[in-house]
């Protein structure tokens, strides 16, 4: 189905696309875009170890190795970033990229049932959603997002309400088509019924996503250690920064890695302060301009013929 059809279907959804709502919910990632890139890498992680879940399935495929995950990851992290900046609009990058991601959706949904795995359903596609805005908004701080107004979360909501919409959640399953209480509740609920119990236990197929994922985007973020991710991710579901609670049982860190683990806490401190905020989002900025027109350790990685990345018209221009 045409995305012109699917918002002229529901009337409502193609009118919250046109209020100011959706362009300060643009800017309040753009005032953000550190942490919630941060917090949407956390969200893929745990999003990976979802349980029966067939979209988890069809990445892992697609993500068996570092250079697979960093050239599906990287695709997905452009065409986020074109959600936030385009204007809602017939013909717009946004409008297209919606378009393109749809019909992926569409396609893995058809080539799981043909290998009778099931199709991607609305729990699926509910749990995708909780990726990309779910840590941002019940572990603000621990993402380093501080001092956001009950305004500027409605209006970040109500961009993944439409943007959720569009790519075929129903108004039921949609987890922001509700007051930002109710999706916090909502959201809490998942992670203490969903996430928290697979984070704790060792799984190894999860330590094994994870560390495709985070060795993948290594020459986007150089710093980031898969171990300590690891450990910061453990006290993000627990929403417990006590030291006894910091490391999972089975994973210990190296001088090292304790090191860059605590450097992201004292990092997320730091985002409250308006200088350091806007240093992290022009790093932020630079790095994504970088994996655009030079990825130059993406290079040393993987080799130059694999390093760039792609989407809509990108390669013609």
């Amino acid at each position: 189905m045409k995305l012109q059809t699917i918002l002229t279907a529901n009337m409502s959804c193609r009118l919250f696309t046109t209020k100011p709502f959706f362009k300060k919910g643009q800017q309040f990632f753009h005032k953000h875009i550190f942490s919630i890139f941060f917090s949407d890498c956390l969200g893929l992680m745990v999003f990976a170890i979802c349980p029966n879940n067939s979209t988890n399935i069809d990445f892992y495929k697609m993500s068996g190795n570092c250079m697979m995950a960093y050239r599906r990851y990287l695709a997905t992290i452009f065409h986020m970033n074109v959600w936030y900046e385009s204007d809602f609009k017939p013909g717009s990058r946004l409008w297209r990229s919606l378009a393109e991601i749809r019909n992926k959706h569409n396609s893995a949904s058809k080539r799981s049932c043909i290998s009778d795995l099931g199709e991607i359903t609305q729990k699926d596609m509910a749990l995708t959603q909780f990726g990309f805005m779910g840590f941002a908004l019940v572990r603000s701080k621990m993402v380093g997002i501080h001092e956001a107004s009950e305004e500027e979360w409605k209006a970040f909501l109500h961009v993944w309400r439409v943007v959720g919409y569009v790519l075929g959640i129903e108004d039921r399953f949609n987890l922001c088509n509700r007051s930002v209480k109710e999706t916090r509740d909502i959201c809490n609920l998942l992670i203490d019924q969903v996430y928290r119990p697979y984070v704790e236990k060792k799984d190894e197929d999860f330590i094994s996503m994870c560390t495709y994922l985070v060795n993948g985007l290594w020459s986007m973020s150089p710093i980031i250690n898969v171990k300590s991710l690891f450990c910061y991710l453990h006290i993000i579901v627990q929403n417990n920064v006590k030291n006894e609670k910091i490391q999972p049982t089975y994973m210990k860190l190296n001088f090292v890695q304790n090191l860059n683990f605590n450097v992201l806490l004292y990092s997320m401190y730091l985002l409250q302060y308006n200088w350091f905020r806007i240093y992290q989002n022009f790093t932020k900025v630079v790095s994504l301009w970088l994996m655009k027109v030079f990825p130059f350790l993406a290079y040393y990685q993987f080799g130059i013929a694999n390093s760039h990345v792609y989407i809509l018209d990108d390669k013609n221009k």
